[in-house]
């Protein structure tokens, strides 16, 4: 009799959890700070995630004495979260500053995602935006895909199995939120751009720059661009792709280079600045646009500005093509 109590009230109990409510998934409000990570809500289920923290902000790194001792040039990752699986976009720097940025980038994405699988996608193939792949690449439930035109020479570093490349306007159905994926060379020469369907959001790593300009490695980097402006241009403006391009924003990879940016101009990274960016092209190559030195390296020795757009690259190149024009 006992028995047949134990199981009766065991049955009764295993009824009343079936009827209680799931559990609400992660509900973030406003800034957090997670380990080597600071995150972001765009909003719902799109998150904006930065590889600094107080201890290391964006920027110089200061010692107690107010002495410049290192630069922290935080590089970007959007994680989206479908109904049915979500997507994280480019891997940040490879953190050297602390000893705990794999569980934090670990722990940022599983709290927000639950369950779901998790698919990983790259905007452009540089160490800055690949540098935290050692924190999934062995993980046997992660999918990569990768964009073929920048990969593609390097597919061997991710696991065979669960790797899988795609081209210019692949889109990624994470169910309920739609990425479509426009490539635009020049930074790299497949560097991607994703689109939210329907939200006027743009994630565009290095492809257009991030405030600072978009670094250009080439004579060919740079002829890429000159198409892939125009390129992003006419996707924007194309009515089936249903793009509001006074709502549009173009969240870069480098967000904190924002402050570059002139806000007397108008808006900052939206429609403007790539119709800015487009100016400045043409001007390059007319021999009327506004230039600086710099001394990043050898080839990036100009900084060419029109309004709040910029390109870093090479005057002597610059020069050459122009004459190629003639």
């Amino acid at each position: 009799m006992k028995k047949l109590f134990l199981i009766a009230s065991l049955a009764c109990m295993a009824m009343a959890c079936q009827n209680q409510p799931k559990e609400e998934g992660y509900v973030q409000t406003g800034t957090e700070e997670v380990g080597t990570y600071t995150v972001d809500v765009i909003e719902k289920n799109i998150y904006h995630l930065q590889d600094f923290n107080s201890a290391y902000p964006a920027g110089n790194i200061l010692n107690d004495s107010g002495q410049v001792v290192g630069f922290n040039n935080p590089s970007d990752m959007y994680l989206l979260v479908g109904d049915k699986e979500a997507l994280l976009i480019d891997l940040s720097n490879d953190i050297k500053w602390a000893d705990n940025a794999a569980e934090s980038l670990q722990k940022v994405v599983s709290d927000r995602i639950g369950n779901l699988p998790l698919t990983i996608t790259f905007t452009h193939n540089h160490g800055d935006h690949t540098g935290m792949l050692p924190a999934y690449v062995s993980n046997p439930e992660v999918k990569f895909a990768l964009p073929k035109v920048d990969f593609e020479k390097m597919a061997d570093k991710f696991p065979a199995g669960q790797t899988s490349m795609y081209e210019d306007g692949y889109q990624f159905d994470l169910g309920g939120i739609k990425v479509n994926s426009v490539m635009v060379p020049g930074h790299t020469h497949g560097s991607m751009v994703f689109f939210v369907e329907g939200k006027d959001i743009c994630f565009s790593g290095d492809a257009i720059g991030s405030g600072q300009g978009v670094w250009l490695f080439n004579m060919d980097c740079f002829k890429e661009y000159t198409i892939g402006v125009p390129k992003l241009l006419a996707y924007i403006n194309d009515p089936a792709n249903g793009i509001n391009k006074d709502n549009l924003i173009f969240w870069g990879g480098h967000y904190h280079q924002r402050s570059g940016l002139d806000p007397a101009i108008g808006e900052t990274m939206g429609y403007s600045y790539l119709e800015q960016s487009q100016e400045l092209i043409n001007q390059i190559l007319d021999g009327t646009a506004e230039s600086v030195p710099v001394s990043f390296n050898k080839i990036l020795d100009t900084h060419y500005k029109y309004k709040n757009a910029g390109i870093v690259w090479n005057d002597s190149l610059a020069s050459v093509i122009r004459a190629e024009k003639q």
